[in-house]
């Protein structure tokens, strides 16, 4: 069964990027910023469209708008003058109306209004093309909150599909605020798939499409020896060097960063000007920080890396991204958080961080934080301890990573709590509240936090966030509870004392906390330091007080739980998290 790709005015009125010195030429068109981020030298429209018109097992529609002045003048009193009929402005972006019309599986549907089923021969052909409702059908172009979303619903109601998918890098808006709401709304209102990764889409369209072609294989220089993802093959490994050669060059000497989201890997790569950032991972996972980078950077700034090339390979993807302002020569290589606490124990280096830690959380992301909007959720379900139907999750390997440390730890009374909590306590739960939603990283981990140091200053020269592969909309403390979880669990070393500390940080009264009487080690000084840091920028962002700090712990059992399986903490590490768990559990439950 042939799929069906439907293009959504991919016209010149429309997506044309415009030069520098250019006005908008109408309305309608989605501006200059989507324009280039569609059809722009780094843009994926064009080679998709290329791509899907030479598939053999995918049929394509373009509804095109073509407008006569006369017959709909009403149309324009309220969209202004476009694509009128014959003009370049109404003809399809670049080369591609050469492909369509040499394409016997394309059609061109003129339609006029908003909804394209309305006076048009859309579902006349729909039909002629062989769909049916079980027929796959994608839907890219302009604008998401509206053309895009009416068609799909359409699709949905009125052709009755089934199978209904779009991408977020081949569709735009005049405002990226909607563009974003309308894919989150198409994706829980309409079930509609949502892909952020081109190729994919295609493949979900066309499972015989071939897969992007590859490059000549970087020659890559490491500064250190790394190691690669468990899953990779040796093909992977080679799919990764084209890559890089791809978007860095021939040779190139890349600093290793540490590993991301699913086994990424990420580098630094010096050159004469700002540095810049190459990351290599799983196809999509990739693609989904794409998406996430383009959601926050016009509203974070610099402190977002600024893509300079993408690409995708039949596997994994890659992307380039340069570092504002790392072109000092008076400051340091850019080192993430995590690798500077643990490799430089100074008292200048824990000043320099502490001020890092509060630019990110508080003058960064705080601008997300800030514009939180009340909604009512099951706090269970928020944090992934229950699925959408309230049924547990996670049960299972949770209660046997908690047996598998017990073991190690001398933690068996630690882990029976954990156990009780899972499998008794929780099925049947619900934790309703009134909680506070913004935009979050949702992976803020301590390798995710970049910074460059100048020689004798006790603050950074810069910071940078990296990998929002995971931006999504939750509680707004999220992120603090994530980077709390790597502080106590992977920075702080595990102690007797530490144990002690722990005891005071979950069970504070509210979201401000001073660990420093309690601190004895210059490691516990530091942390202490840091936390007094995180729950004031915190408390900053939730002033309820008590209210805020109960249900800040159920955040803060999602990630010890999930501490507890994982490799980079020491054993003994994975202790505290383990009493953590228990202590949360038994807090958690006993409140409720």
């Amino acid at each position: 069964m042939k799929g069906i790709l439907i293009t959504q005015c991919v016209q010149n009125d429309f997506v044309r990027p415009l030069r520098a010195d250019e006005s908008l030429p109408n309305l309608v068109h989605v501006g200059r910023f989507e324009a280039d981020r569609l059809a722009g030298p780094n843009g994926v429209l064009i080679p998709f469209l290329r791509a899907a018109h030479a598939a053999k097992d995918l049929a394509i529609i373009h509804v095109v708008d073509q407008h006569d002045p006369v017959r709909h003048k009403a149309h324009f009193d309220l969209f202004r003058p476009h694509c009128v009929v014959g003009s370049e402005g109404a003809k399809l972006i670049a080369s591609i109306d050469a492909l369509a019309n040499d394409d016997p599986d394309t059609r061109l549907v003129p339609a006029g209004d908003l909804n394209d089923f309305e006076d048009s021969a859309l579902m006349r052909t729909l039909t002629d093309l062989g769909a049916t409702p079980d027929t796959p059908i994608g839907v890219i172009g302009v604008w998401t909150d509206a053309k895009v979303a009416f068609l799909l619903y359409d699709l949905r109601t009125r052709f009755k599909a089934k199978k209904l998918a779009t991408c977020s890098g081949l569709t735009a808006s005049r405002s990226m605020d909607a563009h974003f709401r309308a894919l989150e709304s198409l994706k829980i209102v309409l079930d509609v798939e949502l892909h952020h990764s081109p190729a994919s889409f295609l493949a979900w369209l066309d499972p015989q499409a071939p897969p992007p072609a590859l490059a000549p294989a970087a020659q890559c220089e490491f500064t250190k020896a790394i190691g690669t993802p468990s899953w990779w093959t040796p093909a992977h490994v080679a799919e990764r060097d084209s890559l890089i050669g791809a978007i860095a060059g021939s040779k190139v000497q890349l600093q290793p960063l540490g590993g991301g989201f699913s086994g990424a890997q990420v580098f630094i790569a010096r050159t004469t000007g700002p540095a810049r950032v190459v990351k290599v991972g799983a196809r999509d996972e990739i693609a989904r920080e794409r998406f996430g980078n383009e959601r926050v950077a016009r509203v974070l700034g610099d402190v977002v890396p600024r893509l300079l090339q993408y690409r995708e390979g039949p596997r994994l993807a890659a992307m380039e991204m340069e570092l504002a302002q790392s072109s000092d020569p008076r400051a340091s290589t850019p080192a993430t958080f995590q690798w500077l606490a643990q490799s430089d124990p100074s008292d200048e280096m824990a000043a320099v961080l502490d001020t890092a830690l509060e630019l990110a959380m508080d003058r960064a992301l705080g601008r997300l934080y800030r514009v939180a909007e009340k909604d009512n959720a099951d706090l269970l379900t928020t944090f992934g301890f229950t699925d959408n139907y309230g049924k547990p999750q996670f049960v299972d390997s949770v209660c046997r990573h908690a047996e598998t440390v017990a073991k190690a730890t001398d933690g068996t009374a630690a882990a029976a709590g954990v156990v009780a909590f899972y499998r008794q306590w929780l099925p049947g739960r619900t934790m309703m509240r009134e909680v506070f939603t913004a935009p979050v990283h949702a992976d803020f981990n301590l390798q995710n936090l970049l910074l460059s140091c100048r020689p004798g200053e006790a603050a950074p020269a810069h910071v940078w966030l990296i990998d929002f592969a995971r931006l999504t909309r939750l509680p707004n403390l999220t992120d603090f509870a994530k980077v709390e979880n790597d502080l106590s669990y992977i920075v702080l070393p595990a102690s007797e004392n530490a144990a002690r500390m722990q005891e005071a940080r979950l069970a504070s009264a509210s979201l401000e906390i001073d660990l420093a009487p309690f601190a004895v080690t210059p490691e516990e000084r530091r942390y202490a330091r840091w936390m007094a840091t995180l729950r004031r920028v915190a408390a900053r962002m939730d002033p309820r007080g008590a209210p805020a700090m109960a249900d800040y712990r159920v955040a803060l059992l999602r990630y010890a739980a999930h501490t507890i399986g994982f490799d980079e903490p020491t054993m003994a590490q994975r202790g505290l998290a383990l009493l953590a768990c228990a202590r949360l559990a038994a807090m958690i439950s006993s409140n409720s």
